[in-house]
């Protein structure tokens, strides 16, 4: 009788301690997905690094090895987006990578370029529009070795990852300055904006102008992707609407927009960099005689004020960098400020993020929290608190804390 109690009260003990193993098992995993979940909300943003194969990223070499980087572009690299990626891939070169590119590629011919390519030893390769999305993610499942890039798509995969640039985060920030340095409620906007997101980059920077100033009114006029030359519709939105001031985002149409806007008395606030105007060619002022009793005669001359962000004078529009020496010293810019998205910068740290081995599980993002658009180029009559003011912005959007249109 005392064993047989003695084994039913060891029985119970077994089982009592296997419940408190189990709950003590589950209490550790519960921790343990709580404190990654609480991990997370503080880090938004970019998703967490991709696992690695023996400490090394897919495509990624020995320490010493020198990379073979290619850029695959759907356009020249004299068009606005092929411009950026070629002073990417440049960049990255001087990064001590071996690189080549391919332009004009068609989708039909991407993948035979991609292998081509992989053959002649390229271990990195980028795309550098959401048309090869596709054409990406096929290859890099034939090509576990290599990686792959391809920016604005929705794919991607162990060797496969996506650059996706904030554009709607650079239209709000424009438009929030924009309202921000006129007392006015009227602003203009010239834009060339790709046709899939024509919709939510005009509402970005709606939305960005009413952050400031809640009764602004936008009026803008959207450009054909191909358009060059935006003199005609730039005086026709500032001859119909009048506004106080204009942002100019439109490509290489960007410095005809600018000389209509500055012939108006208009402040610009640019997207583009690089941009100059010739200062105004005047003949110089005959000298005015003046007759005296004595018959003695002395002359005036006319100083000239020098153009500046504040002074309208009329010019010869039409002059381009491409014709126009850059040193010339009769070239000022013209814009009050800069909203500068700069893609160029942001291939290049797509590539430091897999060289360090730190590369994102699907997504890169390129934006305003990442110092990939920034403010920059301040004219002289912008006041400390108009800077000040801006700084608040940039921080605001870069924690989140403001809906953006995506």
């Amino acid at each position: 009788m005392q064993n047989s109690k003695s084994k039913i009260s060891t029985k119970s003990r077994s089982k009592h301690t296997k419940w408190s193993v189990f709950l003590l098992l589950l209490i550790i995993v519960f921790s343990m997905l709580t404190l990654a979940a609480c991990d997370e909300k503080k880090n938004p943003g970019q998703s967490g690094t991709r696992p690695t194969t023996n400490g090394l990223l897919p495509g990624q070499l020995e320490p010493g090895e020198r990379d073979h980087v290619a850029f695959i572009l759907e356009s020249s690299i004299t068009s606005d987006y092929g411009k950026s990626a070629y002073q990417g891939l440049q960049l990255i070169s001087a990064a001590n990578a071996e690189t080549r590119y391919v332009e004009n590629v068609t989708v039909s011919a991407a993948y035979r370029i991609a292998e081509q390519l992989i053959k002649a030893g390229y271990n990195v390769i980028f795309f550098d529009s959401p048309v090869f999305d596709d054409i990406a993610s096929d290859i890099a499942k034939n090509n576990p070795n290599v990686m792959f890039f391809v920016t604005d798509g929705n794919n991607t995969g162990n060797n496969l990852v996506n650059i996706s640039f904030r554009e709607e985060e650079q239209s709000f920030l424009l438009g929030a300055v924009s309202a921000l340095l006129t007392p006015e409620d009227s602003v203009g906007l010239i834009a060339k904006y790709p046709e899939d997101r024509q919709t939510i980059l005009s509402e970005a920077f709606e939305a960005g102008a009413r952050f400031v100033n809640p009764t602004a009114v936008v009026r803008s006029f959207v450009l054909d992707p191909e358009q060059n030359d935006a003199s005609i519709q730039t005086d026709q939105l500032i001859d119909m609407y009048n506004p106080s001031i204009l942002a100019v985002m439109a490509g290489s149409a960007s410095e005809s927009a600018m000389s209509s806007a500055r012939k108006a008395g208009l402040r610009v606030i640019s997207a583009e960099t690089g941009l100059k105007l010739l200062s105004p060619v005047t003949e110089p002022p005959e000298p005015a005689e003046t007759v005296t009793d004595d018959e003695t005669v002395t002359t005036t001359t006319t100083t000239l004020p020098a153009p500046t962000t504040t002074t309208t004078v009329p010019w010869s529009p039409g002059a381009t960098r491409s014709t126009v020496n850059e040193d010339d010293p009769n070239l000022y810019d013209p814009a009050t400020i800069k909203v500068l998205l700069k893609r160029a910068e942001a291939y290049l740290y797509a590539y430091e993020l897999f060289r360090s081995g730190d590369l994102p599980a699907d997504t890169i993002f390129c934006g305003i929290k990442e110092g990939l658009i920034t403010v920059q180029d301040y004219a002289t009559d912008i006041g400390e608190d108009q800077i000040t003011s801006i700084e608040y912005i940039v921080d605001t959007i870069a924690q989140g804390d403001v809906s953006i249109p995506r």
